[in-house]
C-alpha cells in the first residue's frame, strides 16, 4: 500500500477569521464550502472546519516548518493587532532546533520550526 497525502482538520471558533488567518500566514484556499474550507501552500494542505470543540481546539497542536522563523516570527507580531486573541512566545532555541509557539485564532497550538536541510 503506497500512502500518498495526509490532511489534518482543524477547528475554528468563527470560521471566517481562521481562514483569513491562514490565508495571511502563506496559505491559499484551494477549495470552500459553508463549512469546510482547504488551505493550502505547494504540498501542504489542511482542512479548516466550520466547527468548534473547546478540549479538541486546546489540545490540537500541529507543528509547521518555515524557512525562516525570524521572519515569519515577525509576520506574526504585525498580525497581532488584527487578531487579539492569537498568543505566542518569543523564539527558542531547543536541543531540537529553532522554535517558537503561536496560538491561532480557535486555540491551536502551531509549534513553529526552523526549517534544516
Amino acid at each position: 500500500m503506497l500512502l500518498t497525502k495526509l490532511r489534518l482538520f482543524l477547528p475554528s471558533l468563527e470560521y471566517q477569521v481562521s481562514i483569513r488567518f491562514y490565508q495571511e500566514i502563506g496559505f491559499e484556499i484551494a477549495w470552500q464550502s459553508d463549512d469546510l474550507t482547504i488551505m493550502k501552500h505547494h504540498e501542504l494542505e489542511f482542512f479548516i472546519q466550520n466547527a468548534y470543540v473547546k478540549d479538541w481546539a486546546e489540545n490540537t497542536m500541529i507543528q509547521l516548518f518555515v524557512e525562516d522563523i525570524q521572519q515569519f516570527y515577525d509576520q506574526v507580531e504585525t498580525m497581532k493587532n488584527d487578531y487579539p486573541m492569537i498568543r505566542f512566545k518569543s523564539i527558542q532555541e531547543e536541543d531540537y532546533g529553532t522554535t517558537f509557539h503561536l496560538l491561532d485564532p480557535a486555540g491551536v497550538l502551531i509549534h513553529v520550526m526552523q526549517h534544516v536541510s
